[in-house]
């Protein structure tokens, strides 16, 4: 029997490689030839290749109309001639370019909401534009993840999804076997502060070191690190800029330690997570840092109030309140080394018990294999 195509279009690989690698591995060993669009670095592209992913560059739609038609033209391109049998597509630019694609092809797509960003909060032509089409993209689509209520609801709300099938998923779950405890030397009379994600203004990126800078005045033990890479390919006014950065450390506030793929031995290293997002669909490093028994330090605020459990396996802070964070990053700071560590079990027992990947993965299978039964039963 023929195997089943699957096309994947990603934003980025580094989302392959990472967060989606034990779906992907899944359904490979599954027997079905999945073939992913994307972009990268060249040496993100290579790895994927190494470990075993069908990969293609297809760019970055950007928000310039050139090269959005010649993204939607590489869509279109590899869409035929891989003959897909079902299409897969995650973030906002592939669930709109690669759904209208897939709408027009007729090819069964599933789709997952990771998240909306400041899609409804943002008055911005690029947003209101993409509000528009988010009602016609989706109209068609065989099966839409949620990651959150809150997404779900806006969603039926402004009515950009009929009546197809929709569900909850726990975000893209967490692999707790990969994300497990590690034991590594310690400097017990420091408290390192970690962030990792996009330097995205949403993201909190400006509160964090808003908060560090006030906090570093009063605590001389602490240190605040950074990862994750600059991300210019959003709205200017999202954007942290090289500058910015550069300035940061040169006085002191941050560490940055740039891109890393594993960032395992970072989350072990650190005290505390912290990610002062505006929104999330639910959010990954929260439950990676969690799953190895890091407390951390989010926003009351959607795809992250799920996660952290306010005083019990961390601190909840108001949304874009430097203030505050820095007062929950003062009360972790105060807290003694054993009521941190308690804090970190809890957070380790609850995602393993809500957010288990495997949970997401089982979701993933059983709607691509309703989707690849119906195609047999209509080619019939």
């Amino acid at each position: 029997m023929m195997k089943k195509k699957i096309l994947v279009i990603e934003n980025n690989i580094i989302a392959t490689l990472s967060i989606r690698s034990k779906l992907m591995q899944v359904l490979i060993d599954k027997g079905y030839h999945v073939t992913i669009l994307t972009t990268g670095t060249k040496e993100q592209l290579e790895k994927a290749k190494e470990a075993g992913f069908n990969v293609i560059d297809i760019k970055s739609s950007s928000q310039n109309p050139v090269g959005i038609l010649l993204y939607m033209k590489n869509i279109r391109k590899y869409l035929k001639s891989t003959k897909a049998d079902v299409c897969l597509t995650f973030t906002i630019r592939p669930a709109i370019w690669g759904n209208l694609i897939t709408r027009q092809l007729n090819i069964p797509t599933i789709t997952n909401i990771t998240g909306v960003g400041p899609l409804f909060a943002s008055n911005s032509i690029a947003y209101r534009f993409a509000r528009l089409l988010y009602k016609f993209s989706l109209r068609k689509t065989a099966k839409i993840f949620f990651q959150n209520n809150d997404d779900k609801n806006l969603f039926l709300k402004n009515k950009f999804i009929a009546a197809q099938s929709y569900s909850l998923i726990p975000g893209s779950g967490v692999d707790h076997e990969f994300f497990k405890p590690i034991s590594l030397p310690h400097d017990e009379n420091k408290i390192i502060f970690l962030f990792i994600g996009r330097l995205l203004n949403d993201k909190g990126v400006i509160e964090y070191v808003e908060a560090a800078r006030k906090l570093k005045k009063e605590f001389s033990h602490i240190e605040c690190n950074i990862i994750g890479p600059l991300w210019l390919q959003n709205l200017k006014e999202n954007t942290i800029t090289k500058d910015q950065l550069d300035g940061w450390v040169r006085e002191g506030i941050i560490n940055y330690l740039g891109e890393v793929l594993d960032v395992r031995n970072y989350i072990a290293q650190a005290d505390c997570l912290v990610l002062p997002s505006y929104r999330e669909g639910t959010s990954n490093v929260l439950l990676e840092a969690s799953s190895m028994e890091r407390p951390c330090i989010t926003c009351d605020t959607t795809g992250c109030r799920e996660i952290v459990e306010d005083g019990q396996t961390g601190f909840l802070c108001k949304v874009a309140d430097a203030e505050d964070l820095a007062d929950k990053m003062k009360q972790l700071i105060l807290l003694p080394n054993e009521t941190r560590t308690q804090m970190g079990k809890n957070a380790r027992q609850k995602v393993v018990k809500e957010f288990d990947k495997q949970f997401v993965i089982e979701a993933y299978l059983n709607a691509i294999e309703k989707e690849t039964s119906l195609s047999i039963r209509d080619s019939n």
